[in-house]
């Protein structure tokens, strides 16, 4: 017996070092420069280029219908919001052409650290178009785990907000999230990104891609809000640690763009955080009407006035945050959009749902005030 037992206590410590120094080489966050993903980057945009190649070999004849306020008639305003949603899909031409459900082509674990095991993920969305992105489950968690969707913004690409690189501005947001117990899903927009050292890519430019989509039937906003939606069904579909109950949004500047649009057309999502991306709608007509602020590229993603947007997130929470000194955007203007806005949730007696955050810092997120919002909504 005290052979036995001797044995067995040696195979014990063993055991135990070898875990111990398993998780002493584990970093505390797990990085990898920019310039890794790059030809992730260089795919994506190829994979549209084949896919508006292939539209046009079509001929397709589906026109893109810009939303105007008579476009629908007065019986199409009823008690349900599908009506707003189908106009504000319709102005961005969502869905696009030959959409199908999202389907999980690859799931790639590249990584871990403290808090996080990493994974590429892409996700079918259309017939050889994939929504490419980082997925990051907390190492601590139990049972059925709250989800992030995380969206970068102009420039940017998931790395950056995910932590592997260093994007000040996101200030980490991924891998604080993941310390917080948070499974993040960061999907890719179609960004150039100066600062991950990108290099230029001649036809394949963001813009080019509008303009030929829009004659096709969709746009750029239309087949990336696809792409963020699809993708996200099939995670939540896919992986089992998903509470499909507490899932929320959260994107800086053009991601909180997305953040707002996506949120509105996508009624599984619980809670969006839009940082950085909030201005006055009525100053903006304004500035439509006028031949001498006119600026054609500056209004070619709104259908509805932001405070609209909000209004068909509603009675879900929502936070809309900026910063006292973000020069992209002006202060005052979210101040009068946030108050028409709040007026949608005030209206359903569900005033404290909506919260407008103005933190000291520039265009940035301030992650701690997001995380309170999310902690009280879908944790």
């Amino acid at each position: 017996m005290k052979t036995f037992t001797s044995k067995t206590a040696t195979i014990y410590i063993l055991v135990l070092l070898t875990i111990q120094s398993f998780a002493q080489e584990l970093p505390e966050q797990y990085r990898e420069n920019f310039s890794e993903s790059f030809p992730i980057r260089k795919e994506q945009r190829l994979e549209i280029k084949s896919y508006i190649n292939q539209l046009a070999k079509e001929n397709t004849d589906r026109s893109l219908k810009i939303f105007q306020p008579n476009y629908f008639s007065t019986e199409d305003y009823k008690n349900s919001l599908f009506p707003y949603r189908k106009i504000l899909g319709n102005y961005f031409g969502y869905p696009p052409p030959k959409k199908i459900d999202g389907r999980i082509t690859k799931f790639a674990k590249i990584g871990e650290d403290k808090y996080s095991d990493f994974y590429r993920v892409w996700v079918e969305v259309i017939e050889g178009i994939h929504t490419y992105g980082l997925y990051m489950v907390p190492k601590k968690r139990h049972g059925k785990t709250p989800m992030i969707i995380a969206m970068h913004g102009g420039g940017g690409n998931p790395e950056a907000i995910c932590g592997l690189d260093t994007r000040v501005n996101y200030h980490n947001f991924g891998y604080e999230a993941v310390k917080r117990g948070y499974i993040v899903w960061a999907p890719a927009l179609l960004m150039h990104s100066n600062y991950s050292g990108d290099e230029k890519m001649p036809g394949l430019e963001r813009t080019t891609f509008d303009t030929q989509l829009k004659q096709l039937g969709s746009s750029i906003i239309g087949l990336e809000i696809h792409k963020i939606i699809e993708s996200t069904k099939a995670i939540m579909n896919e992986r089992e640690e998903i509470d499909q109950e507490r899932v929320g949004m959260t994107g800086l500047s053009w991601g909180g763009f997305f953040t707002m649009y996506t949120t509105a057309l996508c009624p599984f999502i619980k809670a969006a955080a839009p940082s950085a991306y909030f201005t006055d709608s009525k100053a903006d007509l304004m500035e439509i009407s006028d031949p001498e602020k006119r600026n054609p590229e500056a209004h070619t993603h709104r259908g509805l006035g932001h405070f609209q947007v909000i209004g068909l997130i509603c009675p879900r929470p929502c936070l809309v945050q900026m910063g006292a000194n973000d020069m992209l955007f002006d202060l005052n203007g979210a101040k009068i959009e946030a108050d028409k806005a709040s007026q949608f949730y005030k209206k359903l007696g569900k005033a404290e749902r909506f919260e407008f955050n103005i933190h000291k810092g520039g265009h940035e997120f301030e992650i701690e005030s997001i995380f309170d919002f999310f902690n009280k909504h879908i944790r």
